[in-house]
């Protein structure tokens, strides 16, 4: 009999522990901080070109796409834990404790701005372009 199993990939996928929510791995916080980044550059364009009926027809299109995308997670999240004993852990100790990562293992500070670094340029970005927009009409 052959042996067909491949030694680089594991026969099974990893799965999820048991015991471990979907996005339990990370502190609400964390979270909270991408949700409140991308809310800030929703209202930024809002502000900035929520000014004809084209325009807000797009920026609504947009806002039901990153409500969806936002919520989605949430209801997960929500759902498992009615279903599941599993506790998140505290912010304090996900700050100071390591955490692995496809490219190595870093603290829980430098995930967290790792995070949070797209969504916040993309929040400063939108802010920005509202106001030289804002400035050159």
């Amino acid at each position: 009999m052959t042996d067909h199993s491949n030694p680089v990939m594991p026969s099974h996928p990893a799965h999820p522990k048991p015991d471990e929510l979907p996005g339990g791995e990370l502190p609400r916080a964390v979270y909270r901080s991408v949700v409140a980044a991308f809310a800030w550059m929703i209202v930024a364009a809002w502000i900035a070109f929520g000014t004809g009926r084209e325009a807000d027809f797009a920026l609504a299109a947009a806002s039901v796409l990153i409500l969806i995308f936002l919520m989605l997670p949430f209801i997960i999240f929500v759902t498992a834990s009615h279903h599941m004993k599993a506790k998140q852990e505290g912010l304090d100790h996900f700050l100071h404790s390591e955490v692995e990562t496809a490219t190595g293992p870093l603290s829980g500070r430098q995930v967290w701005i790792e995070i949070a670094v797209i969504p916040g340029a993309l929040a400063l970005a939108a802010t920005l372009i509202g106001l030289v927009y804002a400035f050159t009409r």
